[in-house]
């Protein structure tokens, strides 16, 4: 874990290691999620997988750029269920989970988030 991330990361939940399959599938859903904003928008949108702010939330899941402010505690940057994932400033930098998932659960994660918004997209 980075020093910084050590310091100011108030995070006691998120205590195992991502793995790197996890993040993998979070890309794709970054991936379709900038896909989707773009195509309503026809603006390049920021991802809330970033270091940027932004942030969306659907009846399946919710996603939150690292929040920069001090006095707030924010206790995770993704979640999909009970299943909470949290990173440093941007997916991929010191990424953690709340919990051990399988890869067909992590499969299942991707499946039902690509699948909202599929369905946000037709609506």
């Amino acid at each position: 874990m980075e020093i910084g991330n050590l310091i100011f990361n108030q995070n006691e939940s998120q205590r195992y290691n991502c793995p790197d399959y996890v993040v993998a599938l979070l890309e794709g859903i970054d991936s379709r999620l900038h896909l989707q904003l773009w195509n309503e928008t026809q603006l390049d949108t920021e991802s809330p997988f970033a270091n940027t702010g932004a942030s969306f939330k659907n009846d399946t899941f919710e996603v939150e750029a690292y929040n920069w402010n001090d006095d707030i505690c924010q206790p995770y940057n993704f979640k999909w269920r009970d299943v909470e994932i949290s990173w440093y400033k941007y997916l991929g930098r010191d990424t953690t989970i709340n919990k051990k998932i399988t890869p067909n659960e992590a499969k299942k994660m991707f499946d039902e988030c690509i699948k909202s918004l599929d369905k946000c997209c037709q609506d």
